[in-house]
């Protein structure tokens, strides 16, 4: 059991198994989705230039994806160790900034998370799994503690499908402006269920960058990067994030976001 999975932002666990069953990502809510571009139009645009693809798809993750639930899966390379694998059922919410995650499989099956900007005096409230998760129903961490970050490669605050096309695209702009980046297109996959637009990045050793080769999946309906796989100059995985049966726009509210719903394990009674 673990006291708490900390939570990244750039990969998946796996790798997965591909062709997994997701459902199709909905538009309804506070503005469109789905990109409104097609798929056969926005192919020469990311061959031509895909930089500049995966600006735009960060850009429009920044507009248009503020809140979603989904299955989050995980597997990162820890202090040279790779983890186990973990998947959580995740509600996520862009203002403020609100998480909620629950695992749904073991090591730590049962464990909840919820972290919210701003309130629970800026700490995790984390509800364990197992016999602690008995004993104790609601334990604050430190998101940049050591307890919080002991399995995990990124903060929880860094957590969440914009914050993962941001960080990766703006480590492709710091690369190209020093004349280090190889970012190709790859073509169409399946992934989940659902095509995506796959990139691959490539990162010379010894300049300090995270990886060398990663490879980027973002949603050919939505835009949204929807898995990251990271691997180091050995060829080892690194870190593998997914995002599966999303549903965009679900209408959260604060309720989803607090340890006393009675739908979640935080309370005795």
């Amino acid at each position: 059991m673990l006291l708490l999975v900390g939570l990244g932002t750039l990969a998946a666990a796996g790798p997965p198994e591909a062709g997994a069953p997701s459902t199709p990502a909905s538009g309804d809510g506070d503005g469109p989705v789905v990109y409104p571009e097609p798929r056969e139009t926005l192919e020469p645009v990311i061959r031509r230039d895909p930089l500049a693809f995966l600006q735009r798809a960060r850009d429009w993750a920044r507009d248009h994806i503020h809140e979603y639930t989904c299955q989050f899966q995980r597997l990162e390379r820890v202090g040279g160790k790779l983890q186990k694998p973990e998947k959580t059922r995740l509600k996520f919410r862009a203002r403020p900034f609100s998480l909620y995650m629950k695992w749904i499989e073991e090591p730590s099956k049962g464990q909840e998370v919820i972290y919210v900007e701003g309130k629970y005096g800026g700490k995790i409230q984390v509800h364990p799994s197992g016999i602690l998760g008995i004993i104790f129903r609601r334990v604050p961490l430190d998101p940049e503690g050591k307890t919080a970050r002991k399995h995990s490669r990124r903060p929880i605050t860094m957590a969440g499908m914009v914050n993962m096309v941001s960080l990766v695209a703006r480590q492709c702009e710091e690369a190209h402006d020093r004349g280090d980046l190889t970012l190709t297109y790859e073509g169409v996959r399946v992934e989940g269920g659902r095509p995506a637009f796959v990139l691959k990045r490539v990162l010379p050793p010894d300049k300090g960058y995270p990886c060398e080769t990663l490879v980027i999946f973002i949603d050919t309906e939505t835009l949204a990067c929807v898995r990251t796989d990271a691997y180091n100059w050995e060829g080892e995985l690194i870190s593998h994030y997914f995002y599966t049966n999303i549903t965009f726009q679900p209408d959260l509210t604060d309720r989803d976001f607090d340890p006393d719903n009675p739908d979640y394990g935080y309370r005795l009674f």
